[in-house]
């Protein structure tokens, strides 16, 4: 029934066409959320749980270093990548990039941990999604995350978690001496230092230090790791089974005596076009986790959704489904460095390399522990003036931020401009964090194993131009006051001038994708005037025994990167399954 590897995963031969199995639950899609749902629902050794995911479960030593982790690109198993169905700029096209395998995006992103500011999950709640204000979901937060200081640092603070599954880690001192200059600028140009990001009471607009879920042993902490480790996968593999290579085609429906449609259960198949289409049940739920992507596709290939963009038989018409796609649109700014104050010192000497290869397997430390940026620098772009400088107003901390700009060690840009062979960058990326552009999710065949036609909209709302303005100008300020300070930085790739035409014409040049894709099946009234997917308990509306868990159901892009609130939107889901079916 096991494949014969050291992680016990159920293989197709255990699935009888003829006859489907049967289980209480059927998670679908075993990434960020969808690892920590599955572990959760199965810690009752009474309850069955079928956990479905497409990709594989990627256990090799490089996914778990992370610098080698982060650079995905060139493995094929470790990410999905394929063109926007829109351009920008000079006909340049845009690409998605999506997690493959156990663990999903936690397994190959930047690790940064950011919950998001109390004020977002308020507004949630304020909106009509009763039960998700930060008193209510805080101590989800919490429950998952086992967070360590530095040895040289005091306990964590309150509102951290320490005994949860997920290792959070303060990474301690900055690794660049450039990353310590830009937080000095920072603070000279009047934006506060904080030390931790995830503190309730941090300010909106703040430089400040990022907590990465890296473990003690400088491990990526991805949410297969944390959540469905060996061990536990072996104790629970009676009820807990873990499909991998698993396509679910479409879900199956049922109509109770009433005439009230539900899921019974999911079609799937291996990843091999016209291979043998397999069936299980689900007793009770079926829960999809599959991602801001690969969601409303499933639900668009069940025929739910926008009536005409469904595949026949229509089930139930939800306008919101693969509507309002939203990401962290970024550009980057670039400045050359010496070698050493870039990761780039790694491709260009060897020795070097070998070097830190061996700090990391002696002791834990160097550049291939060192994330890819420390620090966040949050902006209310309403506080930037026309020069690109903080205003300065008396108690007033601004609204939500809008921008979030990030010192990078590498070139950022996408795709990679040339620099020369031994040249260092340094790049200052500018992200629209609440961006008035939307995007869609469609169908771009019937075919369940075509990756979805996705349209991120980027720039389709001219206001988004005017914050990337100012983020731009602001980014050019702290690269400036860098200088001033005594930062070794030159000019590398900038705006012509800083005209709104010029710095227009370098926003469409250079935006790209940060892979935060969020809000395409939005927790919302279904009458909404967004048209919301499903309801606060995450129930999708007018279908029964169907829940969604993952950063899909995001009301509103959020001023955070997304893993750490896809963990809580589980361990919530999780808990409000638990007490309807009185597990």
């Amino acid at each position: 029934m096991f494949s014969s590897g050291s992680y016990p995963l159920i293989d197709f031969a255990s699935f009888d066409l003829a006859t489907p199995i049967e289980y209480d639950f059927i998670v679908v899609g075993g990434g960020t959320a969808g690892c920590v749902l599955a572990s959760r629902l199965s810690e009752d050794p009474a309850v069955s749980v079928l956990l479905l995911e497409r990709g594989d479960a990627r256990r090799g030593w490089a996914t778990r270093v992370p610098l080698t982790s982060t650079n995905f690109m060139g493995d094929p198993s470790a990410a999905y990548r394929w063109p926007a169905s829109q351009s920008v700029g000079d006909a340049r096209s845009l690409s998605f990039v999506t997690g493959k395998g156990l663990g999903g995006g936690s397994s190959i992103n930047s690790m940064q941990y950011t919950r998001g500011f109390p004020h977002e999950y308020d507004l949630w709640s304020q909106n009509g999604n009763h039960g998700w204000s930060y008193a209510d979901i805080e101590h989800y937060f919490k429950k998952s995350e086992h967070f360590t200081n530095p040895p040289s640092r005091s306990s964590p603070a309150k509102h951290h978690g320490t005994q949860g599954e997920w290792k959070v880690r303060d990474m301690g001192d900055l690794y660049f001496s450039t990353a310590t200059s830009c937080v000095a600028a920072c603070t000279a140009l009047g934006l506060p230092y904080s030390a931790d990001l995830n503190d309730p009471a941090a300010p909106f607009t703040m430089c400040a230090k990022l907590d990465c879920t890296i473990d003690a042993q400088g491990h990526r902490s991805s949410t297969f790791t944390a959540f469905l480790p060996p061990k536990l996968a072996q104790e629970r593999k009676s009820h807990l089974h873990i499909c991998t290579g698993a396509a679910v085609t479409n879900l199956d429906f049922g109509v109770d005596s009433s005439g009230q449609q539900f899921v019974k259960g999911v079609a799937f198949q291996t990843n091999e076009v016209g291979s043998k289409v397999y069936r299980a049940l689900a007793r009770k739920e079926v829960i999809l986790c599959a991602g801001a992507i690969a969601t409303p596709q499933i639900l668009l290939l069940s025929g739910i959704g926008p009536q005409d963009c469904v595949k026949k038989p229509l089930r139930k018409h939800l306008p919101g489904v693969g509507h309002n796609l939203q990401d962290h649109m970024a550009v980057g700014i670039m400045y050359s460095v010496p070698t050493d104050q870039s990761l780039h010192i790694m491709q260009t000497s060897r020795l070097r390399a070998m070097l830190e290869l061996f700090r990391y397997i002696a002791f834990g430390e160097g550049m291939f522990l060192s994330p890819v940026t420390q620090l966040s620098i949050l902006v209310d772009s309403t506080l930037i003036d026309d020069a690109g400088r903080i205003i300065q107003r008396e108690g007033d901390g601004g609204q939500l931020p809008d921008l979030e700009l990030m010192p990078i060690h590498f070139n950022y840009s996408d795709p990679p401009i040339d620099i020369p062979v031994d040249a260092g960058v340094f790049s200052l990326k500018v992200a629209l964090m609440r961006p008035q552009s939307r995007g869609t999710v469609t169908l771009a065949s019937s075919d369940p194993l075509e990756r979805p036609a996705c349209n991120l909209g980027f720039l389709s709302n001219p206001a988004d131009y005017a914050a990337m303005r100012r983020g731009i100008k602001l980014a050019k300020r702290i690269g400036e006051k860098m200088r001033e300070l005594g930062a070794p930085l030159k000019d590398l790739y900038m705006p012509e001038s800083e005209t709104d035409a010029d710095l227009n014409a370098f926003v469409r040049k250079t935006v790209r994708t940060t892979y935060h894709y969020g809000c395409t099946c939005r927790m919302a009234p279904e009458d909404d005037s967004d048209a919301g997917v499903v309801n606060g308990e995450l129930k999708v509306h007018g279908i029964d025994r169907l829940r969604i868990a993952d950063c899909s159901v995001i009301p509103e892009m959020m001023s955070a990167h997304l893993q750490a609130p896809a963990v809580m939107i589980a361990e919530k889901c999780a808990d409000m399954v638990k007490l309807e079916h009185s597990i």
